[in-house]
């Protein structure tokens, strides 16, 4: 099987030479893992038992990492990518392998940042995608001059992505729009981004805008449901349903998501959802407090604000970064239940390793919110010891 080269500029001047690996493992990142020169060498595109050429990209910090060329042995368990694109976008991971193992190696991704608890846990429990194409509702492309797409991370350099595979019908339109007629060049000149996202009225387009702006939405409709009566069912093992009111303190809240559910099918559910929307300022008194929940002074503003001087529960769904604020806010209102959504296994950990002496991990489900990629959610229900 062979491999195109680039010829493209790095970012950074390294001296390109031919590697020969044979890759060992997966790491989170859905890159394969060889051992080259006794460093570990990180080649995207790859799968356990491989073994062939690349060209070193990227030398430091005692590792390596390569583009691949040629395979000498390929994995039992690789297939030829769907997408046309994949080799050389960065956007996607595993479509050169099938969703079973897709599903593998991201379970075992968990399993690698799980193992930084030094508690009991349970075992992982999976919801495969309802399906592993043509799910997103939102995608952010960078552009350059008359070039849009996606940035190569090794190159600097915009891969134009046309046919992408992994957007709904409604965005391929859209997409379809940028790529046929570039009069939109005539007002975005030089570099910068776009953003398509799908809104109940339709698909809509925003340049040079943070992501995600005007209001936070997960990027797959289906698995979001999946999510959602996930979350559900974790607070329906709570003691609410048995007649007694309940306070639910919901953060990073959005418009909702996760929470919705459980107040429209217990009244007796109080809910407070907290979050940074000035848009919705107009909202607290339908308990909707708008608040930067990474400042320093969030939880003395809360607490001035808050009827309430604890929660029965908590739902967390923090962005990537996580939110190291978690231990306070725990030991301010002591709910009796945490649960906590990421797309970020790593700050995950790191957030809940000051609650598990103090609380007991009761279940760990993956959600694969976005297949193709490395990429998934996790939600982790805590309970009082």
């Amino acid at each position: 099987m062979k491999y195109k080269k680039n010829n493209i500029k790095l970012k950074r001047k390294i001296t390109q030479s031919a590697i020969k690996f044979e890759i060992n493992s997966m790491d989170p990142l859905g890159q394969g893992v060889a051992i080259v020169d006794k460093k570990p060498c990180f080649i995207s595109k790859t799968l356990p038992g491989e073994t062939g050429t690349a060209t070193l990209t990227k030398a430091s910090k005692g590792v390596k990492f390569a583009r691949l060329e040629t395979l000498d042995v390929t994995a039992d368990n690789r297939k030829s990518s769907e997408c046309e694109h994949f080799d050389s976008c960065p956007g996607c991971h595993y479509l050169h392998t099938d969703y079973e193992s897709e599903l593998g190696y991201k379970t075992q991704a968990l399993k690698h940042h799980l193992q930084r608890f030094d508690v009991d846990i349970p075992e992982i429990m999976v919801s495969p995608a309802q399906k592993r194409l043509g799910y997103r509702n939102r995608v952010q492309l960078h552009y350059r001059h008359k070039y849009i797409g996606m940035i190569d991370g090794t190159t600097n350099n915009v891969i134009e992505v046309p046919k992408c595979l992994l957007l709904s019908k409604e965005l391929k339109t859209e997409l379809d729009k940028l790529y046929n007629d570039k009069s939109w060049t005539e007002n975005h000149a030089a570099e910068g981004h776009c953003e398509l996202f799908l809104t109940e009225s339709g698909a809509r387009i925003e340049w040079n805008k943070p992501y995600a702006h005007g209001g936070f939405s997960q990027v797959n409709n289906a698995m979001n449901e999946v999510l959602k009566t996930a979350v559900f069912n974790e607070i329906g093992d709570n003691k609410a349903r048995e007649g007694a009111k309940n306070t639910l303190l919901d953060l990073f809240s959005g418009n909702g998501n996760l929470s919705n559910m459980i107040v429209t099918d217990n009244p007796l559910v109080e809910r407070v959802m907290v979050d940074f929307a000035p848009d919705r300022v107009n909202l607290e008194k339908l308990n909707f407090v708008h608040l930067d929940l990474f400042s320093e002074t969030a939880l003395r503003t809360f607490r001035a604000r808050s009827e309430y001087s604890k929660y029965d529960m908590f739902i967390v769904d923090p962005p990537r970064k996580g939110f190291t604020g978690l231990q306070q806010w725990a030991n301010t209102f002591n709910p009796k239940q945490i649960i906590y959504v990421s797309c970020n296994a790593a700050t995950m950990v790191r957030d809940l390793q000051k609650l598990v002496h103090k609380y007991t991990i009761k279940k760990i489900h993956l959600i694969d919110l976005f297949p193709g990629t490395y990429h998934y959610e996790t939600v982790i229900t805590l309970s009082l010891t």
